[in-house]
C-alpha cells in the first residue's frame, strides 16, 4: 500500500493509528515545518526514525549530553562515512559508550523525533509499504498508540506553557536574585538547559542547542521562571530616536550590568546584599544621588522607570538628560564594585569584572550604533580600568596593591 497527502492538525496521528492498526511494513516521510523525517514501521512496530534536523541526531544527543566528546564525535563519524556503518556501532565498537547506552540515547533520539512530528500542525506525508533491512542497526519496538496518548498529552500541557513563555523568540536572562547556589535543586537535565539562558539566545536557541525537544525545553523554563532564576530580557534600542523623556533602554541595560553584580553579591552576602548598593549612593554627587534615590536592583523595571523619568523632569539642561542619567548610573556601578571588592576581596572582584565584560561585549554587538551606545560601552569599560588598577592580584610576593 502506497498513499501520500497533506495533513493538519492531530490527523498525523490518525496516519500512525492506521499504520499501527493495518499491521504495516514501510517507511512514513512527513515532511513540515522545514524539516523532514522517516518513520520505520515492522508489522505496525516503529522500530526506527530519522530526522533532517541535527538536533535529532544521535551524535548531537550524545556530544551535548557530556557522553562523547566533539573530538570522539568527528572521528566515528568521519570511519562512518567511510565503512557506511552506522554511528551507534562505531561508538560501541571504539568503546566510546556502552550497547545499553547506544540502546537507550537510540530511544531518545527515535522519540524525540516523533514527539516533534506531532508538534507539527500542517505538512506533508507519503508512506510506501517496503521491506526493511534490519541487520546491523539497533531497533526500538515503540508502540505508535502509546507514543500518540503522551504526544496528545504533551500538547495539551504544552498550550499552557505557551501561556507563560508565548513566543520561542523570546530571550530570557538570569534574574540576579537567585538563592545561593548550593542552595538550586535542579536535576541534570535542568542545568543543562539552564546553562543556555544568557541574555542573548532566544528559546528556539535554547531547544536548539539543548539537544531536547520543545515539550522538556518549556517545561524546564518554566519552572526556572517560576521560581524567579530567570526573567525576560526586553528587546530595547539605544539608537536615541525616541522620546526624549524614555530611557527604558538605558535603565535596561544598566540593569543587565548590575544584575551581573547582584548575583555574585547574593551568592556571597545573602541578605546583607542590600547594604552595598544603598552605601554606594551615599557617596554619589548631589545630582547623581536624588536620581537613583529610590532605584533598586531588586524592583521589576516599571517602578525604577517611573521614578526615575519622574526626577529627570526637573534636570537641566534638557538636552543632556539622557547623558547626565548614564553619567549618575556608571558613577554608581564605579562605587558599588570599589565596595564590593573592599568586602569581598579582589579575586571575587575582577571575576565580576570579566563578566561585565562579557556583558559590555554582548550590547556593543547586538544593540545599534549610536551615541548613546558608544558613551555607555566606552565610559562602562574605563570604570573597568579603573577598577583593574586599584585593585591588583596579589604580587608574587604577596603584597597587596591598592591604589585609591
Amino acid at each position: 500500500m502506497n498513499f501520500q497527502g497533506n495533513f493538519e492538525g492531530l490527523a498525523l496521528a490518525s496516519i500512525f493509528q492506521l499504520l499501527c492498526n493495518d499491521e504495516k511494513t514501510g517507511v512514513l516521510t512527513v515532511t513540515g515545518d522545514d524539516d523532514t523525517s522517516r518513520v520505520f514501521f515492522n508489522n505496525g512496530t516503529i522500530v526506527y526514525a530519522t530526522a533532517s534536523l541535527k538536533e535529532a541526531r544521535l551524535g548531537f544527543l550524545l556530544r551535548t549530553n557530556g557522553v562523547i566528546s566533539e573530538q570522539q564525535l568527528k572521528k566515528c563519524l568521519d570511519l562512518a562515512k567511510e565503512s557506511k556503518t552506522h554511528l551507534g556501532k562505531i561508538l560501541v565498537d571504539k568503546g566510546y559508550i556502552s550497547l545499553e547506552t547506544l540502546k537507550k540515547y537510540n530511544i531518545r533520539q527515535v522519540e524525540t523525533i516523533l514527539y516533534n512530528l506531532f508538534f507539527c500542525k500542517k505538512g506533508k506525508f507519503d508512506y510506501k509499504d517496503e521491506k526493511l533491512n534490519l541487520k546491523g542497526m539497533i531497533v526500538t519496538q515503540l508502540n505508535p498508540m502509546k507514543l500518540i496518548l503522551e504526544a496528545s498529552r504533551r500538547i495539551d500541557e504544552l498550550s499552557v506553557l505557551k501561556k507563560c513563555i508565548p513566543s520561542d523568540k523570546m530571550v530570557y536572562k538570569m534574574s540576579g536574585t537567585v538563592p545561593n547556589k548550593n542552595e538550586i535543586k535542579l536535576n541534570a537535565n535542568e542545568w543543562c538547559v539552564l546553562s543556555l539562558v544568557d541574555g542573548t539566545r532566544t528559546v528556539r536557541q535554547i531547544i536548539n542547542q539543548s539537544g531536547y525537544d520543545d515539550f522538556a525545553v518549556y517545561k524546564i523554563l518554566f519552572s526556572v521562571i517560576s521560581s524567579g532564576m530567570i526573567v525576560e530580557k526586553e528587546e530595547v534600542s539605544l539608537n536615541g530616536e525616541g522620546d526624549q523623556g524614555d530611557y527604558s533602554a538605558i535603565i535596561t541595560v544598566y540593569g543587565d550590568l548590575i544584575s551581573v553584580i547582584l548575583k555574585t553579591l547574593t551568592d556571597e552576602l545573602g541578605g546583607h546584599t542590600s547594604d552595598i548598593f544603598e552605601d554606594a549612593k551615599k557617596d554619589l554627587p548631589e545630582q547623581s544621588r536624588q536620581i537613583l534615590k529610590t532605584y533598586s536592583p531588586y524592583n521589576d523595571k516599571r517602578p525604577n522607570l517611573t521614578q526615575i523619568s519622574n526626577t529627570m523632569v526637573h534636570v537641566s539642561p534638557a538636552e543632556d538628560r539622557r547623558k547626565i542619567l548614564i553619567t549618575g548610573f556608571n558613577e554608581y556601578c564605579y562605587r558599588i564594585l570599589k565596595n564590593m571588592g573592599n568586602i569581598l576581596g579582589t579575586e571575587t572582584l575582577l571575576n565580576v569584572v570579566d563578566d561585565l565584560e562579557k556583558m559590555l561585549g554582548y550590547v556593543e554587538k547586538y544593540q545599534t550604533s549610536s551615541v548613546e551606545k558608544d558613551k555607555i560601552v566606552n565610559d562602562f569599560r574605563t570604570i573597568i580600568m579603573e577598577i583593574k588598577t586599584e585593585f591588583k592580584p596579589k604580587s608574587k610576593g604577596g603584597i597587596f596593591s591598592f591604589f585609591s
